[in-house]
């Protein structure tokens, strides 16, 4: 006989144990979520969480597509990694426009003009000189520049604008590539939907959640599920039928991550700053990923620190090199596998930085701001407009909305773009085919 889950044990995952779960929408789709912080026991491991999406529960669901995408076959093989880099990226010192206000509204913080790295055709930008190692990304036709990209009507709060950036600026729905999860005909592989460092509600759906890896080294599993949980069958639509679902996915994304990657046990030295490991650590681990046979299709990889308020020169360049760095050798690594032509690969960032420098070192938080794609689907070129003569409001003017680049990216993967987002937004000519 099946015990119902009382409020008394599903209370005993939260306490004094490594386990938590957490339940969504009343479907076997929900997947699980593990995260890599230390928790209060003698034991150093991580915890498993199967956690239920942050949108309105109150709003109406999206209309149901006219054929959900079978798993087997999704996409077309093509994957899609996304780069998010938290704290509003500063587009003026990533792409130095070659115009004198730059420099009169930057005094001590413009890039001087002999490190700028040339980009071949373009005479009124070029790249920061930590990102040297992209221009080959420039020179193949493999690199598009989108600059001034934002919301009309922006908002310089981190909170609001991430979120405006996860929803496609639909805050009573889920995440945009959640939306896609929900579509498909049957649930996914655990490792389908993954997201490497801090988090990446864009891919969180109704009934799909992705795996969450805040810490690659620390994604491992101890089996001390109550013996309550372990005695129960695996059938049932209750509660604790779920719970132990979600049990069950989480074990084998730990199984799957541990073979894929060969971290079977923790790791302290890992490069880390604060959001988790750093762009470079989370790309090597999806070059991994994407390369094994796990099923893995969409990645988000993000980490903090670009919230650029003071010390900005030496800070910026650091976290633009290890964005390089990592993007450089994801190529190699996916090159060397095979999969170069299904890989696109995004840059983003919630909101750029004010146009002048503040009196600390720094800028602060601004409005449009610079995105980057990445592979041999990509049409090269520079997108989007950046005229300082014409500030909004002291900021970048948005020039490209957010919605152009995710109409391209779910295009991609060959899903209905105007079916997820509501509307196509066809303005960035940004894919070859």
């Amino acid at each position: 006989m099946t015990n119902a889950l009382n409020r008394r044990q599903f209370i005993q995952l939260g306490t004094g144990s490594v386990v938590v779960v957490g339940l969504g929408a009343c479907d076997r789709r929900t997947s699980s979520r593990a995260v890599s912080e230390a928790v209060p026991t003698s034991t150093d491991v991580v915890g498993s969480t199967a956690t239920a999406p942050t949108f309105d529960a109150t709003s109406p669901p999206p209309t149901a597509s006219a054929a959900p995408l079978p798993v087997g076959a999704a996409f077309g093989g093509r994957r899609l990694v996304v780069v998010q880099l938290n704290g509003g990226n500063d587009l003026l010192n990533t792409l130095p426009p070659a115009d004198g206000r730059y420099h009169d509204l930057r005094p001590t913080l413009a890039i001087p003009d002999a490190d700028i790295v040339a980009l071949a055709g373009v005479d009124d930008a070029g790249l920061h000189p930590s990102l040297a190692g992209l221009a080959r990304f420039w020179d193949a036709g493999r690199l598009a520049v989108i600059r001034g990209i934002g919301f009309e009507v922006p908002n310089r709060s981190h909170f609001v604008s991430m979120d405006r950036w996860w929803r496609a600026d639909q805050l009573t729905r889920p995440g945009w590539l959640g939306r896609v999860l929900d579509e498909l005909a049957e649930e996914p592989p655990p490792l389908f939907a993954t997201a490497l460092g801090s988090g990446a509600p864009l891919l969180n759906g109704r009934l799909v959640q992705p795996t969450v890896i805040t810490s690659p080294g620390s994604f491992q599993w101890v089996d001390i599920q109550p013996a309550w949980l372990t005695a129960m069958g695996d059938g049932g639509d209750d509660l604790a039928g779920i719970a132990r679902h979600a049990f069950q996915r989480t074990v084998q994304a730990v199984t799957d991550f541990a073979e894929i990657t060969g971290r079977a046990t923790t790791s302290d030295d890992l490069p880390t700053r604060e959001g988790g490991a750093t762009i470079a650590e989370g790309l090597s681990v999806a070059a991994q990923l994407l390369a094994a046979d796990a099923g893995t299709q969409l990645v988000v990889v993000s980490a903090s620190g670009f919230d650029t308020h003071a010390n900005q020169l030496p800070e910026h360049a650091a976290l633009l090199a290890d964005v390089a760095a990592g993007i450089d050798a994801f190529f190699d690594s996916i090159e060397a596998t095979g999969l170069a032509d299904d890989v696109l690969l995004v840059v983003t960032s919630e909101f750029g930085r004010r146009a002048a420098e503040n009196g600390s070192g720094g800028c602060d938080h601004g409005a449009g701001g610079l995105s980057l794609a990445f592979g041999n689907g990509v049409r090269g070129g520079v997108f989007g407009e950046v005229d300082l003569a014409d500030l909004l409001d002291g900021d970048v003017r948005p020039t490209v909305a957010p919605q152009a680049l995710l109409t391209r990216c779910l295009d991609w993967l060959g899903v209905d773009a105007g079916h997820i987002l509501g509307a196509r937004d066809d303005s960035l000519d940004l894919l070859l085919a």
